[in-house]
This record gives C-alpha cells, sequence and structure tokens, in this order.
C-alpha cells in the first residue's frame, strides 16, 4: 500500500469527480521544494488547478496517479509572487488590432480583434507561493495574470502579493520599411 506525505490529503470522488469527466487542469506544478521531508517525489511538471479561497489555497491534482490535494493554509503563507510573462505586440498595417491599438485602445481588449495568433503574445504567467514549510511554483497561460490578480485581492490576499511584470514589446514603434 502506498504511503503519502502527511500534508497530502485525499479527495473525496463526490468534490472532485462529480462526474466521468476527467477535470481541465488549467495549471502546472513545475517546483514543489519540502523543508522538513527530503523525499523524490517526483512532481515536476504536473498538471493541477489552484483553489483560491480567503482560508487559504488549495493545489488540486493527480499526484502520484492519485487525485490528491495539497492545502495551503492563509496563516502559513509567507509571499505569493505573480509574475506575468513578457508580451509581444507584432501585427501588420491594416490588422483590425493595430488600427484600434493606433486609436488607442489598450491591449488588453485589442487582441480579441487579431487575424493572426502571432500578432499577439503573452508568455506564460508564473505564480510562486512561498510558506514556512513548503514553496510551490506553478505556471499557467499568460492571459490568467489579471484574472488571478483579481481573485487573489478579492479572496484578501493583497498583504502577500508580489506583483512583477515583465516588458511589453510593440514592434508598431519601429520603423522596419
Amino acid at each position: 500500500m502506498k504511503e503519502t506525505l502527511p500534508r497530502f490529503a485525499k479527495s473525496s470522488k463526490n468534490i472532485v469527480n462529480f462526474s466521468n469527466k476527467k477535470p481541465k487542469y488549467r495549471f502546472r506544478l513545475v517546483d514543489f521544494k519540502n523543508k522538513d521531508y527530503k523525499t523524490d517525489l517526483l512532481l515536476c511538471q504536473t498538471q493541477c488547478n489552484l483553489e483560491i479561497l480567503p482560508k487559504g489555497v488549495m493545489v488540486v491534482g493527480n499526484f502520484d496517479g492519485n487525485d490528491n490535494i495539497i492545502p495551503l493554509l492563509k496563516d502559513e503563507i509567507r509571499s505569493i509572487s505573480l509574475i506575468r510573462g513578457k508580451e509581444t505586440i507584432d501585427t501588420f498595417c491594416l490588422s483590425p488590432m493595430h488600427i484600434l491599438l493606433k486609436l488607442g485602445i489598450p491591449s488588453s481588449i485589442s487582441r480579441y480583434f487579431k487575424v493572426y495568433p502571432s500578432e499577439h503574445k503573452i508568455t506564460e504567467t508564473q505564480v510562486i507561493i512561498k510558506c514556512d514549510e513548503y514553496q510551490l511554483k506553478l505556471i499557467t497561460s499568460g492571459n490568467d495574470y489579471g484574472k488571478l490578480l483579481r481573485i487573489f485581492k478579492k479572496a484578501g490576499y493583497t498583504d502577500e502579493l508580489n506583483l512583477i511584470q515583465k516588458p511589453t514589446l510593440s514592434l508598431l514603434n519601429y520603423n522596419l520599411y
């Protein structure tokens, strides 16, 4: 019989899998450091979800082939770093996105009018949660930065948040012709 770490909680099939569908995971656990237990669990590149609640944060994923939960209480969390990826804007002259940008509409709105996927790209967003005993590093899509920021602030984590934004590279300002 497999033994799990003391901090891993087995999830009930009624909570996580209320239907026969596989859950769609939005995050990937890249790094998991535990100060007390030096184990060789391969949690790297595990797909998971992040549940942000006022009393704590839960990382729900398929660790070791079983549905498990890593609970992090709000009192244990020392800092949460949100790192927004690098934004690249590369449009062509008659693109609707290009016209909207020239009219002064922000890229967060005008990106929905791009013709090609390569016109607007944001590299992945990183979430680093540091606790007394753990350090978790998760990555997700670059477009999820604003939504994550709102959810963390709404749940009451404004004191623990560290916001880092990588620069925006707009190729509209360069004359290449």
